[in-house]
């Protein structure tokens, strides 16, 4: 891993986490009067979990020299996109998980329909702060970044990703057709949290090809690290496991068995680290993204045969 540069107080990384949390709790309103609605948005407002994406858009627009007026909107938008997508995939009719950041789900808890509607809050919120963003910056960058923005969480993204998902018992149950629900799943969510601050700044064609290999190498081996942690033990990764082999859905492990899994993602660790250091090269300022992917690296590993080294998780 290329080594972000520190200084002194607090650590660059609880600074970050320090801003994205105060950008997370602040950046929507509790103002629904219904108490099982208002319930949804307090309990997940209060389990923030890593707030990675809402990371990932700071990181970038601080690489990108965005300004704060469209960093800190979009960051926040792209995390309360996450969010929403997490409340209706854990519902019955989706995955049926009862557990989430080691709590109940709020469906378990308030309902799945103040639960849908929480999620549809957090969809609003999100896109009225992407309108605050595109207003921030030159209106030559605008139409190509909404654009983006529809691709990632429309019918051709995560809508169409989640579906096939959902139908999984329906196709050929092949490897190839997991990696094409991460596609449009997992790795349009990266798409839009990595690609989006590249649009809205107007960057390059190479930087933008090389953001959206990170953005699908992270993504594809996030999935299968996922799917591996799946299998595990829900006491430790803090949601419910088994859902995947109990209801049929995708999983990459089950698909294509422990080794070839372990030998796709050691692979994809391999492609997101050689992607991201030819970043840093083309822009230096984006070696601040560096901790981020080495912390995925090393607790993806874990699910290797013979774990990577620390250096080589990135």
């Amino acid at each position: 891993m290329i080594p972000a540069s520190t200084s002194g107080g607090d650590s660059p990384r609880a600074q970050l986490l320090a801003r994205a949390h105060q950008a997370y709790v602040t950046g929507i309103a509790v103002n629904a009067r219904e108490p099982h609605l208002a319930g949804v948005l307090r309990d997940t407002l209060a389990t923030p979990g890593n707030l990675t994406r809402l990371q990932l858009g700071l990181i970038a627009g601080a690489a990108l020299d965005l300004p704060a007026a469209a960093t800190r909107p979009l960051a926040s938008a792209l995390e309360y996109f996450h969010t929403a997508s997490l409340l209706l995939d854990d519902l019955p009719c989706m995955d049926d998980a009862h557990l989430r950041r080691g709590r109940p789900c709020p469906h378990v808890v308030h309902g799945e329909g103040a639960t849908i509607l929480g999620a549809l809050g957090f969809i609003n919120r999100g896109y009225r702060l992407v309108w605050d963003a595109l207003a921030a910056v030159p209106e030559a960058h605008r139409a190509a970044t909404a654009a983006h923005v529809e691709r990632c969480l429309g019918t051709a993204g995560v809508l169409d990703g989640q579906s096939l998902d959902l139908h999984f018992t329906a196709t050929d149950r092949t490897p190839r057709t997991v990696a094409r629900i991460a596609l449009g799943k997992t790795v349009s969510l990266l798409r839009l949290s990595l690609v989006t601050p590249a649009l809205l700044a107007g960057a390059g064609a190479r930087e933008r090809l090389l953001i959206d290999r990170v953005s699908v190498a992270w993504g594809l081996a996030y999935q299968i690290a996922d799917d591996f942690g799946d299998l595990g033990s829900g006491a430790v990764t803090g949601k419910t496991a088994g859902r995947d082999a109990g209801r049929g859905r995708p999983n990459f492990v089950i698909a294509a068995g422990r080794d070839a899994a372990s030998a796709r993602l050691r692979r994809l660790l391999g492609l997101l680290d050689s992607s991201f250091r030819s970043l840093v090269e083309l822009r230096p300022g984006w070696r601040t993204l560096g901790p981020l992917i080495d912390r995925f690296g090393v607790a993806a590993s874990a699910h290797l045969h013979d774990p990577l080294p620390a250096s080589r998780c990135a």
